[in-house]
């Protein structure tokens, strides 16, 4: 009878121990999947692919700032005191389109209020299938409403450690929590430092192949139709602030030391994104390529393809103001202009001092 009534006891205990455990996930909520964060609480902002979700379907917001790691260093106060709106940030390091797409359909089903959508549509991700994802397994019983699949969540011993705990003792010793912007990426750039990351592609001559060119192509359109233009088009009373992320000279230079035709392959390509987004009118389309003061300055960049939260702020004012805006009266104009400076630009002058 001993033995029954300490296991009977035991059972008890453990049961309170995980219902208290449960409710304090809940109540606190690390990553956002109930609520938006509770006052006087530390919460970090430092798992994308985990709070992202949370983010869009519990907090308040007008226009949403998405992309690639390209946005990290955008901040959401410049954004809202630019644009007049209070801005959320979700960054998808690493990730193609697909998961932009998700994240601004759940955004469109959750907040009425949405009219503002700022987009980084690297370049880089062009020919990626339209179905990439950067992680082989997404936390689904964070993105989904299935309740009963939430004990991932609130009995999870990963985010109870890794997480949680963290966060309580933080809200103890009154460490401030996080925000977008206290997380913003990218605070300074050096060429020292794209220069040591970057390792330059032996000189060849190659010939853009016919059948990879045609490939290139087909994956370039699905990928525009299927995750950016078709939930344009579903939301003609949004206006969406596209532009392309303006890699530095060594991202020029590496298709260059290729061949010339690859490197002209990659413009035809962005010219054909160009055309697409212009047939949308509510899309704002912008190209920083052309500004070569910046591309070719390396201090303004951590790495080939990753700027300062500077260079951030520049292309949040300068879309404000509708500078380097494509449109269809100039954009040909742009593509000649471009063609011309990287065709004939002598890559070796990046070098120089470095040998």
């Amino acid at each position: 009878m001993k033995a029954k009534k300490w296991c009977i006891l035991f059972v008890i205990i453990y049961s309170c121990v995980l219902f208290i455990i449960g409710v304090s996930v809940v109540i606190i909520d690390p990553y956002f999947h109930y609520h938006k964060p509770l006052s006087g609480i530390y919460y970090a902002f430092d798992k994308d692919e985990y709070i992202n979700d949370g983010i869009t379907k519990n907090f308040s917001y007008e226009g949403i700032i998405t992309g690639s790691s390209t946005t990290l260093g955008f901040k959401t106060e410049e954004a809202g005191e630019l644009f007049s709106q209070q801005f959320i940030r979700v960054s998808y390091p690493g990730e193609g389109f697909r998961k932009m797409k998700e994240n601004l359909e759940s955004a469109f089903s959750h907040n009425s209020e949405l009219h503002t959508v700022i987009w980084g549509v690297d370049p880089m991700w062009f020919i990626l299938d339209k179905d990439y994802l950067n992680y082989d397994e997404y936390p689904d019983y964070l993105y989904d409403d299935n309740i009963l699949n939430d004990t991932n969540y609130i009995f999870n011993k990963e985010i109870l450690m890794d997480d949680f705990i963290p966060a309580i003792v933080k809200t103890v010793n009154k460490v401030p929590t996080d925000t977008f912007d206290s997380v913003a990426g990218y605070a300074s750039g050096s060429k020292d430092k794209v220069l040591s990351a970057y390792k330059r592609p032996e000189k060849e001559n190659q010939m853009a192949d016919p059948l990879e060119t045609e490939e290139y192509f087909s994956m370039l359109e699905e990928n525009l139709q299927e995750n950016i233009i078709s939930i344009v088009n579903a939301h003609p009373e949004v206006t969406f602030y596209i532009f392309f992320p303006p890699y530095n000279i060594c991202w020029w230079d590496s298709f260059n030391q290729v061949g010339k035709e690859i490197l002209l392959r990659r413009i035809d390509m962005e010219q054909y994104a160009i055309e697409k987004f212009l047939e949308c009118d509510n899309i704002q389309l912008f190209s920083f390529n052309d500004d070569y003061d910046l591309i070719c300055d390396l201090d303004n960049y951590t790495d080939n393809v990753h700027y300062s939260q500077s260079v951030s702020s520049y292309i949040l004012t300068s879309m404000k103001e509708d500078k380097h805006r494509l449109t269809k009266d100039n954009y040909e104009e742009y593509l000649r202009n471009i063609r011309e400076f990287y065709t004939n630009y002598d890559y070796d002058l990046i070098f120089e001092g470095e040998m």
